[in-house]
């Protein structure tokens, strides 16, 4: 068997696979061409195994999909093979979340932890999360040259339902012998993994594209209140009314916070070189821009006040023009990601 590269791109889809000296692999993802929001939708992986060694295992199945959707507990995923050895034949064979209390044996950590330290998240901007499940069957696994017990070809058909909003994402599968983990004894080679997009379409809110810069992030990723860091707002490209290129962009800010036993809030907006922030251009999907700010002093607080929330949102010169959450239609919660 030849192995796939690593990196194949699809029409509309992202595919990284490679291929184990046990030969595991994502053959084909079929995702619905109109999946629609509040609705089930099926989606099918097709799998195969071509062992180079005897051994015996129950299959560990992820899934990358929104936290929002829950598949962990709303998710109906079933497993169909075909091989010459009757053992491993199964038809329509649930397959059920790992409990929580189990852990992948290669690395002691619990499967999903495990699934993202090992694979990230694929490229999405959003919040996703890998949901593993097993099979009943333990898998006899051969490497018998004449083909009587080598190959097992499998189809797992994934019933889920949408959440309310419409929305694009890089939806992710990958697995593995749920005996073995990630273990180099068993898979000489780069595990595989591999993402697709699916869009979601419909609803009265506007898409969550996971697949984009988000419309705000911070540099670093990790800071806290009492450190410099910069706000960055990205557009995405296929804005064309409505957004902020073409001008100069600048930052309003509010916080909330307690000095002296007092907690209250202070307000920045002013259209001045306090508040413009550096445009760093063409992104490739976005247009970015970005201020760098050191809290207390953006706000002028006190020395011994202590900012408890921050709120953002980006303007034009003429203020005719606010880019609020898109989520929540209101100003931008800064959540700091230490203490």
């Amino acid at each position: 068997m030849k192995p796939l590269k690593k990196y194949t791109y699809w029409a509309s889809a992202i595919v990284m696979s490679v291929l184990v000296v046990t030969c595991m692999s994502i053959e084909e993802i079929i995702h619905p061409d109109n999946a629609q929001v509040n609705s089930d939708i099926d989606i099918v992986v097709k799998i195969k195994i071509d062992a180079d060694t005897d051994r015996s295992s129950k299959l560990a199945f992820g899934v990358l999909a929104p936290k929002s959707w829950n598949i962990a507990n709303s998710a109906i995923v079933t497993l169909t093979t075909t091989a010459d050895f009757p053992a491993n034949v199964v038809t329509n064979e649930s397959l059920t979340v790992i409990p929580a209390g189990e852990n992948n044996p290669s690395d002691g950590q619990p499967w999903p932890t495990s699934f993202q330290s090992k694979f990230g998240v694929l490229g999405n901007t959003g919040p996703v999360e890998w949901v593993v499940f097993e099979s009943n069957t333990t898998f006899q696994v051969h490497d018998k040259d004449d083909g009587t017990k080598k190959v097992i070809n499998g189809t797992v058909n994934i019933k889920l339902h949408t959440g309310d909003r419409a929305i694009k994402l890089f939806m992710g599968y990958t697995f593995c012998g749920k005996q073995f983990g990630f273990s180099r004894e068993e898979y000489n080679d780069d595990l595989f993994v591999s993402a697709k997009v699916l869009e979601v379409t419909d609803g009265d809110d506007p898409v969550w594209d996971y697949t984009v810069e988000p419309q705000i992030s911070y540099v670093p990723a990790t800071f806290s209140f009492g450190d410099i860091f910069s706000v960055k707002y990205n557009e995405p490209n296929s804005v064309t009314t409505g957004g902020l290129k073409g001008g100069n962009v600048y930052l309003y800010g509010k916080a909330r916070y307690s000095a002296n036993g007092i907690t209250t809030e202070k307000v920045i907006d002013e259209i001045s070189s306090k508040t413009l922030m550096d445009e760093l251009g063409d992104m490739g999907q976005v247009t970015s821009w970005q201020k760098y700010i050191y809290p207390k002093d953006f706000f002028d607080l006190p020395d011994d006040a202590v900012i408890i929330e921050l709120w953002v949102h980006f303007t034009n010169q003429d203020k005719s023009i606010i880019i609020v959450d898109n989520e929540t239609e209101e100003d931008f919660n800064v959540e700091p990601t230490c203490q």
